[in-house]
């Protein structure tokens, strides 16, 4: 399949919009860990086996973001709407609630959601 990737400025603005809007510390923690963030999905796609579907790379942005800790400051924030924004550009419609949402996002930040089981809660909650 051919994918529609989230482009560089894209997140940058997403995060500064989430810091505006939401509060937290301004800047880059480290530069090299958003750029290696943001190819993570484009690995997984080239070199998956099996192929990823939208789920996969969705989390895979997600686990690069958020755990990489690039930003000094949102990086759960701006993980979970890059995750949301590359399913959307890719015809997909997440569905769930708030509260799960967090908790999925919590636990993939901590570590206790290993990243299939992060994709698969994505998957169940695609909309066909």
């Amino acid at each position: 399949m051919s994918w529609q990737w989230v482009q560089r400025e894209t997140v940058f603005a997403i995060h500064d919009k989430q810091l505006a809007v939401h509060g937290g510390l301004d800047g880059i923690r480290n530069l090299d860990a958003v750029e290696s963030a943001l190819e993570r999905a484009k690995n997984i796609d080239a070199y998956g086996n099996p192929p990823p579907d939208a789920a996969d790379l969705a989390v895979a942005y997600i686990y690069g973001i958020a755990t990489g800790h690039g930003f000094n400051d949102g990086n759960k924030r701006t993980a979970w709407v890059i995750g949301r924004l590359f399913l959307m550009i890719n015809n997909q419609t997440l569905v769930f609630n708030q509260v799960d949402a967090i908790n999925f996002m919590m636990a993939v930040a901590a570590g206790t959601m290993p990243q299939p089981q992060a994709a698969q809660w994505i998957r169940q909650r695609l909309n066909p």
